[in-house]
């Protein structure tokens, strides 16, 4: 609690650890990420280190597809690392106390989003990573949440895995803005994405450089944020909204995290703008899978939510898109990212009711992922 204000972090991390691939298969043993140390690094800042991942290094500072995201000296080094890769679940749960955080949904490492090219691999990464979260989450299963990943590339193996994450304690299930380079309305999820209906989990739609062909555009930081791990949001809303899923699948509630929620302005009016035009002219085959009503419409059924910025200067504009019942607050810690002080950046605002401050804190978060 801070000043009196109940506080549910939508979206907190947990940063990559060694101890997250216990589980694998024998056969992808030797293929595990490790943690690299470079010589001669005295220019490239921060990023000294990173993983060796199937023959490449990540994160990357310089050449094509560079981006931010841990490193092993976060695992390495500092007396919180144990806290930061929930290898002490105790521990985190001690930091929660500290900056006044009663329940925290945790997510992967966006280095989740292209950790192989092989399918296979990535469900072996996937499923055991949740059996770790899993296991550490038990701890408090009240104040920790988590959500599973969903290897969506193996058709077979995604089902198995929403199966085992649930037995496991999820609460949610998380995928990036794209499946590697597949759309999430391809047809071959079809079959993941009836199981995952039946399941009545929430999905959340993280933020990550999830599509390959951006790589060759993305050469730094500046690139990477506006672009390579911005633009999936799109893709994805245009997959899960665009085509229809919410009409498939009436029940489902979907959550987009860490994107920020300014995006969603452009990408309702440009739908909407052309909805009824593209019905018109494109064949009838091609037509059946649009969205029976406008995206202005889906937004305010409930059941789409966004991870805005805390000092968002349109979020009195989100909420009138929205409604005040959608927008969930997020730490993104222990990243940072000028967000660690971000509930105290929202209980400050002039522009907000205290209703509303209350709602985005804990109540929104809650309707989305349950009560804890």
């Amino acid at each position: 609690m801070i000043a009196n204000y109940r506080v549910y972090d939508a979206d907190a991390h947990v940063i990559l650890a060694p101890a997250m691939w216990e589980d694998l298969p024998a056969k992808y043993v030797p293929r595990r990420p490790r943690p690299a140390n470079l010589g001669d690094a005295g220019d490239m800042a921060a990023f000294d280190s990173g993983w060796l991942i199937e023959g490449r290094l990540e994160p990357h500072v310089f050449g094509p597809g560079s981006q931010p995201a841990n490193t092993p000296r976060w695992v390495a080094e500092g007396h919180q690392r144990d806290n930061h890769t929930l290898v002490s679940p105790e521990g985190r749960l001690r930091d929660m106390d500290q900056m006044g955080i009663d329940v925290q949904f945790l997510f992967p490492s966006t280095l989740y989003a292209r950790m192989t090219a092989d399918p296979g691999l990535e469900a072996a990464m996937f499923r055991s990573y949740n059996r770790f979260m899993g296991r550490q989450c038990r701890v408090n299963s009240r104040r920790l949440k988590w959500a599973g990943l969903v290897p969506l590339r193996e058709p077979q193996e995604s089902i198995v895995a929403l199966e085992e994450m649930i037995q496991r304690g999820a609460s949610a299930a998380v995928v990036f803005g794209t499946a590697y380079d597949k759309m999430l309305s391809d047809p071959n999820f079809t079959p993941f994405w009836d199981e995952f209906a039946r399941a009545r989990l929430p999905l959340c739609v993280h933020m990550a450089a999830s599509y390959p062909p951006f790589d060759n555009m993305v050469s730094n930081f500046l690139e990477a944020h506006a672009l390579s791990m911005a633009l999936p949001a799109q893709m994805a809303f245009v997959a899960l909204v665009g085509q229809g899923m919410l009409d498939r699948y009436p029940d489902m509630k979907i959550g987009f995290m860490e994107f920020g929620a300014e995006w969603i302005f452009y990408m309702a009016g440009r739908i909407d703008h052309y909805l009824e035009r593209d019905r018109f002219i494109q064949p009838p085959a091609l037509s059946e899978t649009l969205p029976k009503q406008f995206v202005r419409d889906y937004l305010k059924s409930g059941r789409v939510f966004m991870c805005g910025e805390m000092e968002d200067q349109l979020m009195q504009q989100e909420i009138e898109l929205l409604g005040e019942d959608q927008l969930l607050f997020s730490s993104d810690y222990p990243h940072g990212e000028a967000r660690d002080n971000a509930a105290a950046t929202l209980i400050v605002r002039g522009d907000l009711a205290d209703i509303q401050k209350r709602k985005i804190l804990y109540d929104n978060p809650a309707r989305f992922y349950g009560e804890p």
